[in-house]
C-alpha cells in the first residue's frame, strides 16, 4: 500500500488530498481545502505553510494539478515521421500557442491518441510557458515540498472520458466561483470553456442548474461555430451538486448527462476531492501516470502491422535456428561415432598390411602389398587428421559451424569469421583458406563462398569446398 499526496491549484483555492492506494481500493485519508487570494508565489507559499506538515509530507513528494487559464491544450494529426521529428512538430506548435521564443521557455507533455492509416498519428498535447509555472514551483521549494509531477486540471478531467465508448464526450466540473467545461478527444482535452458561477449558484443546486441550463446551450453553439465536435455525453464532476431533477433541466440537446464514476473510499468526515484529482489517483493506482509537464516531451510510436510481421518473422527464425542447432548437435555427435569407427577400421587394415609385408619374400609379393596399400589408402581417408588440422587452422576469430566429408565426396567447411575490423576479418579469412590449401591430402576445388552478414560489417560467413587428393 502506498500513500500519494495531490495538490490541486487554481484561482481561489488550494486543495491537498492524501490517499492510500492499493490494488483493490483508493482510500482518501485527508482532503483539505484552503482559500487562495491569487496564484502568486507568496500566496501559494503561505497557503502551503498553513497546512499541517503531517498531511503535506505524508509522501516523499506531491503531484500538482494546475488549473491555469494560460495552459494550452491541442490535438494535432502528424504525418509518418520519426519519434524525434514528431516531438519537434508538437513543440513548435506549443511555441506558437504560448508565444514563447524557444523550446527552453515552454513546458510540453505529449501522448499518442490513435494511429491512422499510412503511419499518421493523432497526438494530444498540453503546453504552458515556463514563466507561468516557475513562481509556483518556487513556492513549493520555499515550503520544503518536492514536486514529483505536474499536470493541467483539464488533462486530468479528460481522463474520465476515456472509458466512455462511442460518441463525443465532455466533462463538467465546478470549483470556487466557476465551472469548467472540457470537450475531449479520447483522454485529451480539445476545447475548454470556463463559466462564471455566482454566489447563489455555488450554494444552491437549483440556482446552479438554472445557470447551467442557460450556459450549456451557449457552449454547444460555440462548439458548432468553431467547427468542433458536439458532445453526446456530458460527465459531471464530484463538485457538481445536482440532483436527478436538476440533471434533467440541464440536459437540453445532449443525449446523456450523468456523473463520472470514481472508485474512491472516503474516510469518515472527509470531503470528496475534485474529479481531476480522483482521476489522477486512479491513474497512479493503475501505474498509468500521464506524462508530466516537468519531463522532456517524448513519445513511443506503436508497432504497425508491418513491424509486427517482421517481429514475428524474427521470432520464427530464432526458433528455426534453435531447432537447427539441436539437429546439428545430434549430427556432430553421430559424426564423432563414425570417426571412431573409421579409425578402428583403419588400425585393423594397417595391421593386416604390416603382416602382409612381413610375409612377402619376393619382389612379386612386395608389389602386391604396395598395390593393396594404394587401393586401401585411396578408399580410406585420414579423417581424424582432417578434423584436427582444420580445427588447428582456425584462429580465435574463426568460428566453424560445420565440417562435411565422405570417402568419395568433397570436403565442405562452413563457418563465420568476426573480428574487430573489416580488414582484420578478411585477413584472418585469407590465412585460414591458405592453410587449408597447404594440407597435403586436400586440394582446392576453386569454389569459395564468402558473404557479409547483414548489419555487421566486421562479420563474414564462408563456405569452402575442397577435394581429397588422389594418390
Amino acid at each position: 500500500m502506498q500513500t500519494q499526496v495531490i495538490v490541486e491549484l487554481e484561482e481561489g483555492s488550494l486543495t491537498v488530498t492524501v490517499a492510500e492506494l492499493s490494488p483493490r481500493v483508493t482510500k482518501v485519508l485527508h482532503c483539505l481545502r484552503v482559500p487562495l487570494a491569487d496564484l502568486t508565489r507568496d500566496a501559494v507559499t503561505n497557503a502551503l505553510r498553513g497546512i499541517s506538515e503531517e498531511v503535506l509530507l505524508a509522501a516523499p513528494g506531491v503531484h500538482v494539478v494546475f488549473g491555469e487559464r494560460r495552459i494550452q491544450h491541442y490535438v494535432s494529426t502528424v504525418p509518418k515521421l520519426s519519434p524525434a521529428d514528431v516531438v519537434a512538430f508538437m513543440v513548435r506548435e506549443a511555441l506558437r500557442l504560448t508565444g514563447m521564443p524557444s523550446e527552453d521557455d515552454v513546458l510540453v507533455a505529449t501522448r499518442i491518441l490513435r494511429k491512422l492509416p499510412g503511419g499518421r498519428l493523432v497526438l494530444g498535447a498540453t503546453a504552458v510557458a515556463k514563466n507561468v509555472w516557475e513562481p509556483i514551483h518556487d513556492a513549493f521549494r520555499a515550503a520544503g515540498v518536492e514536486v514529483l509531477s505536474l499536470h493541467s486540471m483539464e488533462s486530468c478531467l479528460a481522463l474520465a472520458a476515456k472509458p466512455v465508448a462511442g460518441g463525443n464526450v465532455a466533462v463538467l466540473e465546478c470549483n470556487t466561483g466557476r465551472a469548467r467545461f472540457v470537450m475531449c478527444d479520447g483522454d485529451a482535452p480539445v476545447q475548454v470553456r470556463r463559466i462564471l458561477i455566482g454566489g447563489a449558484g455555488a450554494g444552491s443546486s437549483g440556482a446552479l442548474a438554472a445557470q447551467l441550463a442557460m450556459e450549456l446551450p451557449r457552449t454547444v453553439d460555440w462548439l458548432r461555430e468553431t467547427g468542433a465536435a458536439v458532445p453526446k455525453v456530458l460527465l459531471l464532476g464530484t463538485r457538481v451538486g445536482l440532483g436527478e431533477d436538476e440533471i434533467g433541466m440541464v440536459r437540453g440537446d445532449l443525449e446523456e448527462v450523468r456523473f463520472a464514476p470514481t472508485a474512491l473510499e472516503l474516510t469518515e468526515g472527509q470531503q470528496s476531492p475534485g474529479l481531476g484529482v480522483a482521476m489522477l489517483l486512479q491513474a497512479i493506482a493503475a501505474r498509468k501516470l500521464p506524462a508530466s509537464l516537468l519531463l522532456r516531451p517524448s513519445i513511443k510510436v506503436p508497432y504497425g502491422s508491418t513491424q509486427l510481421l517482421g517481429l514475428a518473422a524474427v521470432v520464427v527464425a530464432g526458433l528455426a535456428c534453435s531447432w537447427s542447432a539441436v539437429i546439428n548437435g545430434r549430427e556432430f555427435l553421430a559424426m564423432h561415432h563414425r570417426v571412431d569407427a573409421v579409425e578402428a577400421e583403419n588400425t585393423r587394415l594397417n595391421n593386416e598390411l604390416a603382416s602382409l609385408a612381413r610375409e612377402s619374400a619376393g619382389a612379386g609379393a612386395v608389389d602386391m602389398a604396395v598395390d593393396m596399400l594404394e587401393s586401401v589408402l585411396d578408399l580410406r581417408r585420414p579423417i581424424s587428421r582432417l578434423i584436427a588440422e582444420v580445427s588447428n587452422c582456425a584462429s580465435e576469430v574463426i568460428h566453424l559451424d560445420e565440417l562435411k566429408f565422405a570417402s568419395t565426396d568433397r570436403v565442405v567447411v562452413t563457418g563465420v569469421v568476426q573480428a574487430s575490423s573489416r580488414k582484420a576479418a578478411l585477413t584472418a579469412m585469407a590465412d585460414f583458406t591458405r592453410q587449408l590449401r597447404q594440407l597435403p591430402y586436400l586440394e582446392s576445388s576453386g569454389q569459395e563462398e564468402v558473404g557479409e552478414v547483414a548489419g555487421q560489417p566486421n562479420c563474414f560467413r564462408f563456405r569452402l569446398l575442397m577435394s581429397w587428393r588422389s594418390l
